[in-house]
């Protein structure tokens, strides 16, 4: 990685390209309790305007919301936040992956205001209703047609061991574009799992349909110190470039480690040896060649 040190400016445009909202007592958001007891400080709901309020503080100016949900209900309501707040430059939904037809019918139920901001689509691995889809044939029509109206896929995996799932996908499925959220889940405080999570990640950095968020990092180790993910944010960049890499916060989740301002600031501290290219990319750039060009150039 570069050496030379940069620091954002005020001015510097800087789109955070993973945020939630959520209503708890949405029938969709039942996940929530499933979740450890240090996630109580996320039990509750985050609207737009607290978001908003954190946003501004850190002097972020622009966003991509994704679904916390597999349902198109949660999505169509994301949709309509976009559409309201033009800081909101897009929206991560939900699709059944289930078969081309499914995923064809869910796109379908999300027509209406701000369905233009749909830039993406996220599999949530294991989560019902498609569970495992990710590894059978079944979902392949479904990441094909996502391709052809040039949809980014998510891919958020509960444990970097799924990695080889994805490159998978992607071998078979070479004409989308994909994006593995969090750095791929490598279990931070664990010297012995580096290894299995760098080699899986070397093989995804191979196809260059294949992006990285530098996202959720902190969620794992609960705290927001740069020297925990250090070691792994440097190695992604290294293999993948910073053209492939793009920042994301995972708010409100991220809150279990610390503020949105902390997760940020720790976020830039373990990125200050980037060049200015190579930090306009992460922080503003990559989104805008992952999400917004092909969807601006969609017919």
């Amino acid at each position: 990685m570069n050496s030379m040190k940069v620091s954002p400016t005020i001015s510097a445009r800087v789109i955070d390209t993973h945020v939630h909202v959520w209503n708890v007592r949405s029938p969709w958001m039942a996940w929530l309790e499933e979740r450890p007891v240090h996630w109580d400080v996320v039990r509750r709901d985050f609207a737009w305007q607290d978001l908003r309020r954190e946003l501004d503080q850190a002097r972020v100016s622009e966003v991509i919301l994704v679904q916390a949900c597999t349902t198109p209900a949660e999505t169509r309501q994301l949709l309509d936040i976009a559409e309201r707040e033009s800081s909101v430059l897009g929206v991560i939904g939900w699709a059944s992956l289930k078969s081309g037809r499914e995923t064809a019918a869910d796109l379908a139920s999300l027509a209406g205001p701000g369905a233009s901001k749909l830039v993406g689509i996220r599999n949530n691995h294991r989560w019902k209703p498609d569970g495992d889809v990710i590894a059978t044939p079944q979902a392949l029509d479904s990441c094909r047609l996502l391709a052809e109206r040039r949809l980014p896929l998510d891919l958020h995996f509960p444990d970097y061991k799924d990695l080889p799932l994805a490159a998978k996908l992607v071998q078979q499925v070479p004409e989308g574009t994909y994006v593995i959220d969090h750095l791929g889940k490598p279990t931070l405080d664990d010297p012995a799992a580096f290894a299995p999570w760098a080699s899986a990640m070397s093989i995804l950095s191979e196809f260059p349909n294949v992006y990285v968020k530098y996202s959720g990092w902190a969620t794992f180790v609960r705290r927001t110190l740069a020297c925990d993910v250090q070691k792994h944010v440097d190695f992604v960049l290294d293999k993948f470039g910073s053209q492939r890499v793009m920042f994301g916060s995972n708010w409100p989740v991220a809150l279990v480690a610390g503020s949105y301002e902390q997760t940020y600031r720790a976020t830039l501290e373990a990125a200050s040896g980037l060049s200015p290219e190579a930090w306009r990319n992460v922080f503003c750039d990559t989104a805008i060649r992952c999400y917004l060009r092909p969807h601006e150039a969609r017919p």
